[in-house]
């Protein structure tokens, strides 16, 4: 579903300055959280208070689809590669080429490029990938 919003920027929440008008689409859906795409960015919100919690990932030509855990563990986003995000405080803005506990991505570097279209959740810890051609992977969480 896609609106006109005017929403403040996840990089800069507490500058009132940094309204604009943006595009956004609602990838996914929880209990408590929801995730956004605007521009390339994926962030995650909190459905209590509508505020913008952390961005969850970046993508070259936009997200395409995200999902975020039955148990709220983790989300995933997808579009040129995927991100494994972990769902606990301290949350910490996702940020591309940084190693953390925190997240984990794949399908992203220079020399392997993988356009992801969708992910959907097999089990608690496996997920499933369609790339754009529709070869699908399916990748164990917590492995």
């Amino acid at each position: 579903m896609y609106k006109i919003i005017r929403a403040v920027c996840c990089y800069f929440p507490n500058r009132k300055e940094c309204f604009k008008t943006a595009i956004e689409k609602i990838l996914a859906e929880s209990e408590n959280y929801y995730i956004k795409a605007c521009y390339e960015r994926a962030e995650l919100y909190s459905k209590a208070d509508g505020r913008c919690i952390t961005t969850v990932g970046d993508h070259y030509g936009d997200p395409s689809d995200a999902l975020i855990d039955k148990n709220e563990r983790f989300c995933v986003t997808v579009g040129c590669g995927y991100i494994v995000y972990l769902l606990r405080p301290p949350f910490e803005p996702y940020t591309y080429g940084n190693e953390t506990a925190r997240w984990y991505e794949g399908g992203r570097s220079a020399d392997h490029t993988h356009y992801i279209e969708k992910v959907r959740q097999l089990s608690d810890d496996t997920i499933e990938l369609t790339d754009e051609n529709g070869n699908i992977d399916i990748i164990e969480i917590f492995a």
